[in-house]
């Protein structure tokens, strides 16, 4: 693919407000110099006037086949579409894919619930999944046929499907990468290899996870190439909820929250998105790109708008529907619900977060509502409610130790932040948190679950930010009502309190976190520039939970990149610190793969952010840890950094493992890789049903192998959907 003009002149302008990351000051490099104006917006839906919904209750949770493959939980999953009534004030259910049991038909599924299929597994009990497409054969949202799905193809088949487990460390060929796709009518990716023996010793491309991780919230959702952004946003995900019943810190909330239930499987999972519902009155047109669109179906953008986003020149002419820089939404949804309201007691609870959005970031606050669903105060300075929050894990377990995040009596809000002041609660996209909220002193109040990040992140546009007098969004939105995008979900505490205290609680579960063997971090050092370096000296090997890792000497370099594409259009990229052509480091998904892992070494990677956003990277395979942050000038990056600053270590909440990182525009991001190995025995697989036993090995990638490549086949990319589609993902090589 011909490469674009680097977008780097930008940065150049604004050279010392990105390396001070002085946000206030930056211009909304990617919109045009002319103000936006809304490109198309949901109808007015009442706030809070419907219950949240609950996984298992209301969110179906899937139920296992035990006894199919010995000592295996056995799953037959399907993608459908169906419709399920998001709002009571939507003119119809709304269109949408999901997951669902086998025996779907292009039909729809039946009984689709959004979010559905939910999963709950525990540690060291695999997990089994046959999977099958029956998407319809046209996509229910607009279909961009300008992407590569193939080397030298654009487009391909609407209907192809894959499951990737975010967050699991499995072999290669389940981790449901963009090449694994099935499609209705049999035919499968590249990289879709049948391997894994079923009942009768055929062999087959089902999924398998071996769940040897800690325990943590993961997802799955969507991965085909060409259409992850628009299935996931489509529906396209759920849940899936590792467990272990052995882990001391699990015991420690089990009986430290004993009066809550079990906190293994409760009604505390929050996935919030943001979406827009079609107003035929506002974008008559849309019903020309999406076959059988009715009125309250997803919307999303089909037009490059010039008057939006960037575009390399006048002479160029994005196509129709076409692919855009990212998605954000005007209404906010949680657990698949618009706008809903829970009912709490007056006492501790356990809440694990998940950031679904296509891009949207989310600053996370407690404040205390009206009544009407406003907040006390105002948007820009809500009042705080008097809750105490600690977080005590996220997308890579549990923390070394619990953290407090806000504090009764203490300013959580009135602050808009950027990366140098980052939120005490600031989620990118596909990063999730594990938190305990303290409602003790809430009795008789109404809560607001409050967001004030800026979109895009840091920099941010008023057009994407929907509230009750907005300034310059042309939408008008009413007390009570969206579209609205600061308030989320609304907590009705009414209920005494007759749980334990949050001090009785910490003082329970703080011990465990101190002696627990099962999700330990790598030891660090303070540097004499600010932020950590590993303890160990590279070149040595670091024993952890009993398996020596080789500290490989080595610094791998990587840069983030944006251009123009062919067409004219934004477009972002991961490269390396050595450029493949003049004018960017960047590199396509399509391009030979340039980052190797070996299974049980440790690694330090370098990651130079040279564009203006925030990006929350997310790596297939392993966990890392963040060591640093440190500005450096991007004006004059050749390769080599010039820093401008100190580094500084982890957030508050980012002292454990994570596999999504927030990137932040203007920095240097230094993490440590733990390269697990995926097979814990071997490449050679037994598959036990009945009497037969069937021997199986993992094969290498047969899409690496076009490159001269003999490894196992992973990637890793940004987590904004659009960025991650055009083009900002690497193939990943495990050896």
């Amino acid at each position: 693919m011909k490469r674009g003009m680097s977008r780097r002149e930008f940065i150049k302008m604004s050279a010392g407000a990105t390396a001070a990351l002085g946000m206030s000051t930056m211009l909304p490099w990617r919109f045009g110099a002319r103000e936006a104006m809304a490109f198309s917006n949901s109808i007015p839906l009442q706030k809070f006037i419907q219950h949240l919904r609950d996984f298992g209750p209301q969110i179906p949770v899937a139920a296992p086949d035990t006894t199919t493959y010995a000592n295996v939980d056995y799953y037959q999953v399907t993608a459908g579409w169906f419709r399920d009534q998001l709002h009571p004030s939507l003119p119809n259910p709304t269109r949408l894919y999901g997951y669902g049991p086998a025996g779907t038909t292009a039909g729809g599924l039946a009984g689709g619930v959004h979010l559905g299929n939910a999963i709950v597994a525990t540690k060291g009990r695999p997990v089994r999944i046959k999977f099958s497409s029956a998407l319809p054969g046209t996509h229910i949202l607009p279909f961009d046929s300008t992407i590569p799905t193939a080397p030298g193809i654009l487009g391909g088949s609407q209907d192809r499907a894959a499951i990737h487990l975010h967050g699991g460390l499995v072999p290669w060929a389940s981790d449901g990468g963009p090449f694994n796709w099935v499609d209705p009518r049999g035919a499968v990716g590249a990289s879709n290899v049948s391997w894994l023996p079923n009942a009768t010793g055929l062999l087959t491309n089902d999924y398998y996870y071996p769940n040897n991780q800690s325990a943590r919230l993961m997802w799955y959702h969507d991965h085909a190439i060409g259409t992850t952004r628009t299935s996931a946003y489509a529906g396209l995900a759920s849940a899936y909820i590792l467990v272990d019943p052995t882990d001391p810190i699990e015991i420690a909330l089990t009986s430290a929250m004993s009066s809550l239930g079990d906190p293994h499987f409760d009604a505390d999972f929050l996935v919030f998105q943001d979406k827009i519902f079609w107003n035929p009155a506002l974008d008559p047109n849309y019903a020309l790109y999406v076959t059988g669109v009715q009125p309250g179906d997803l919307w999303y953008p089909y037009l490059y708008e010039r008057n939006r986003w960037k575009i390399n020149g006048p002479k160029f002419a994005p196509p129709i529907p076409s692919a855009i820089p990212e998605f954000f939404g005007d209404t906010m949804l949680v657990n698949g619900s618009v706008y809903p309201e829970q009912t709490l007691d007056a006492e501790v609870y356990r809440f694990r977060l998940l950031n679904a959005c296509n891009a949207r970031f989310l600053n996370l606050k407690f404040v205390i509502d009206t009544g009407i669903g406003e907040p006390v105060g105002t948007y820009l300075a809500p009042t705080p409610a008097p809750v105490d929050v600690w977080i005590i894990g996220t997308e890579g377990g549990f923390l070394p130790a619990p953290v407090q995040l806000f504090q009764s009596g203490l300013p959580m809000a009135g602050f808009i932040p950027t990366p140098t002041l980052p939120g005490p609660l600031l989620m990118g996209p596909a990063e999730r948190v594990d938190i305990l909220v303290d409602f003790s002193k809430c009795f008789g109040q109404k809560v607001l679950l409050f967001n004030d990040a800026q979109a895009p992140f840091p920099v941010g546009a008023p057009v994407n930010d929907y509230y009750p007098g907005a300034p310059k969004n042309p939408i008008v939105t009413s007390l009570g009502f969206g579209p609205n995008t600061r308030t989320l979900m609304r907590f009705a505490v009414t209920g005494i309190n007759v749980g334990p205290s949050l001090s009785s609680i910490l003082g329970t579960i703080t011990p465990a976190f101190s002696n627990s063997p099962v999700n330990p971090v790598l030891p660090t050092v303070p540097t004499v520039n600010g932020g950590n370096t590993l303890a160990a000296t590279p070149g040595s090997t670091i024993n952890h939970k009993g398996v020596n890792y080789f500290y490989q000497p080595t610094t791998q370099e990587l840069t983030l990149n944006e251009i123009y594409d062919v067409y004219g259009r934004l477009m972002q990229l991961v490269g390396t610190n050595v450029p493949l052509v003049k004018g960017t480091f960047g590199r396509s998904y399509m391009d030979a793969p340039t980052e190797t892992v070996q299974y049980g070494t440790i690694q330090v990677w370098n990651i130079y952010n040279l564009t203006g956003d925030t990006h929350p990277m997310h790596f297939h395979l392993f966990n890392a840890m963040i060591l640093k942050r440190q500005p450096f000038q991007v004006n004059s990056f050749n390769g080599i950094p010039s820093f401008t600053g100190p580094g500084r270590g982890p957030e508050r909440g980012e002292e454990g493992w994570k596999e999504t990182v927030k990137m932040n525009p203007g920095e240097c991001t230094t993490i440590a890789i733990l390269v697990e190995d995926p097979n814990p025995v071997g490449r050679q697989y037994a598959v036990t049903s009945g009497v037969n036993t069937y021997n199986a090995t993992l094969p290498p990638s047969p899409r690496l192998a076009t490159f001269g490549v003999t490894g196992d086949e992973y990637v890793f990319h940004c987590h904004i959907l659009e960025h991650e589609e055009h083009d900002m993902m690497r193939p990943l090589v495990g050896i």
